[in-house]
């Protein structure tokens, strides 16, 4: 029977889902026959960590790209090749020139497959000579077995209406959890849980539905469940001050109107800092003093966060940095990926070194869950512990292959090393080495992290050795630590998952917040996922004329006229 959880911020959703998903665990339940979806791999990362590592948390990209290669398995054919950005904007103009209409732009045919595919649109909406090249576009896509972002998700669902897949899938899985879906698209990612409605568990707060650009609709979804599901709300904001939850709760929806804040008062009401006139760098100066004020109130750096509705952070960044604000580092050299790629380039250089090996088994990817690790009763993952897991029968199926995919990449090393020995083109043997992390990202839909690793290997090409080019990104990736004691500096989108203890939200004027767009729910949405990342205090600033419409419901703020 489907499951319902409404949830507010701070309430404790994905803690909820986790706690459950323990629970089952702790019964006896079989770790692999428990899906986890949610979006982002940070939040599939943190159902990870918060189950010990023996549920791997999923993203729906993931998902449906495993559903793909099962289903390519079952009938011996070819796994689909994953497109991404580049290729696909030519792929879109060679549709064009195919479909024999060439002055028409690229960027309207890519919004008529959106329209169609995203949203649902009628084929009769759409612009008969745009509706011409993009089913062109789709007919390429197929005919020559390549899937885009979206392609993976309708392939995925596609995969599902396979009997065999639909029985294979289904003895499984017997516990479905899926995080945020009031961000889920009912075109795309409802049809890949439809199938578990019976074992299917939903976490969701409609109040911070802010992917409408993406087809998220949690109301079309709701009608798409069966009218037995049963619904559970939880209540209490474990997150915020009581003036906190009391000032956002204007922008909230039905679902987190009735929040009870748990935490006592600190006595500090939200502060609106009002200007008179339009102006770009008062603004700046008044952030960058708002952070000095509360690092004197001993909050921490890396404890405060600057939230931006547009997309445009480089300014903020700058204007701090003038002001001699220290930043998180949101290096290039700190992500996932790029760290990653490093621990695979060390082993590579050093294979006989346990601490390499142990590095590269860190990486999400091959990664061992808690239980086998703790089966294995080493301090260290070793060439010689890998083996015995993939000769002994008490080890799972799943990690067995991660141990063995170990081995296969060790091989790939010796030989990629061995061939290009003597090819002065160090751009080359990075690609050649980080091929199988690049494409593995690339199948689980992680494209930007996929493009990092291409970045590294174009970096490659500026040193003479590999042991040169390891060598200083080492440096680099450690050089990050120097800088985490920083502002984060991030747009509200981007800031969805988190919590600090302080957060400054600049640019609260009509147009900007809530800006000029079609949808002013998604707006009032991304307003107050924004205000709910904070902890103890929160500050939004008016930078001028007409004030935000938002700020007039608003209870439990302090006026400052800068």
């Amino acid at each position: 029977m489907t499951k319902i959880t409404m949830a507010g911020p701070g309430a404790g959703k994905t803690q909820d889902l986790t706690n459950q998903i323990n629970a089952r665990l702790k019964e006896g339940t079989y770790p692999f026959s428990i899906l986890a979806i949610t979006f982002s791999r940070r939040a599939a990362r943190v159902i990870t960590e918060r189950t010990g590592n023996a549920v791997e948390g999923r993203t729906f990209h993931g998902f449906a790209n495993w559903l793909i290669r099962l289903g390519c398995g079952i009938r011996n054919e070819d796994i689909p090749a994953i497109i991404v950005d580049k290729e696909q904007e030519r792929m879109v103009e060679r549709a064009i020139m195919e479909a024999g209409d060439p002055y028409i732009e690229r960027e309207e045919v890519q919004q008529a497959l959106d329209e169609m595919r995203v949203f649902n649109r009628s084929k009769n909406e759409i612009r008969p000579d745009l509706l011409k090249a993009a089913e062109r576009y789709l007919k390429i896509l197929d005919s020559e077995n390549k899937v885009d972002f979206t392609r993976i998700l309708e392939r995925g669902a596609l995969e599902l209406t396979d009997p065999r897949v639909r029985e294979k899938v289904l003895s499984i899985y017997k516990y479905v959890y899926v995080d945020e879906a009031h961000d889920m698209n009912p075109y795309l990612e409802y049809p890949l849980i439809q199938l578990f409605l019976d074992i299917l568990t939903l976490y969701c707060s409609p109040s911070q539905q802010i992917y409408a650009f993406r087809g998220a609709n949690w109301d079309k979804m709701v009608k798409l469940l069966p009218d037995d599901t049963i619904l559970k709300s939880l209540t209490e904001n474990f997150r915020s001050t009581p003036e906190i939850v009391k000032a956002s709760r204007y922008l909230a929806g039905p679902d987190a109107a009735d929040m009870k804040p748990t935490r006592d008062s600190l006595g500090i009401p939200v502060k609106i800092y009002k200007m008179l006139q339009n102006n770009r760098d008062l603004d700046l100066q008044t952030l960058a003093t708002i952070i000095k004020t509360w690092e004197k109130k001993e909050l921490k750096l890396r404890e405060i966060a600057v939230l931006s509705r547009s997309g445009n952070t480089a300014k903020i960044r700058r204007g701090l940095t003038h002001f001699g604000i220290k930043l998180s580092s949101g290096s290039f050299f700190s992500g996932e990926a790029v760290v990653g790629a490093l621990n695979y380039l060390w082993l590579a250089l050093h294979p006989a070194d346990p601490q390499a090996l142990e590095s590269a088994m860190g990486y999400p990817g091959p990664s061992l869950g808690m239980l086998t690790r703790s089966m294995l009763e080493c301090e260290r993952v070793s060439w010689d512990e890998l083996a015995w897991l993939i000769s002994d029968s008490q080890f799972a199926a799943p990690e067995k292959e991660k141990a063995l995919n170990m081995f296969r990449r060790h091989a790939r090393n010796h030989h990629v090393l061995h061939k290009y020995s003597n090819v002065g083109n160090v751009s080359l043997v990075v690609e050649q080495l980080l091929a199988p992390l690049h494409d593995t990202l690339l199948k689980e839909g992680w494209f930007p992290s996929a493009s990092d690793v291409q970045q590294l290997v174009e970096m490659a090409g500026e040193f003479d050795t590999l042991p040169t080019f390891t060598e200083y990104l080492r440096r680099e990736v450690e050089n990050v630590k120097y800088t985490e004691d920083g502002v984060s500096v991030m747009t509200i989108h981007k800031s969805k998952g988190t919590e600090f203890r302080g957060v400054i939200i600049p640019g609260w004027i009509d147009g900007l917040i809530p800006a000029d767009t079609d949808d002013p729910q998604t707006e009032k949405n991304l307003a107050y996922v924004g205000m709910t990342r904070a902890m103890d205090r929160l500050a939004l600033t008016v930078p001028g004329t007409p004030p935000s419409p938002y700020l007039r419901g608003m209870r439990e703020t302090s006026v400052i006229h800068v």
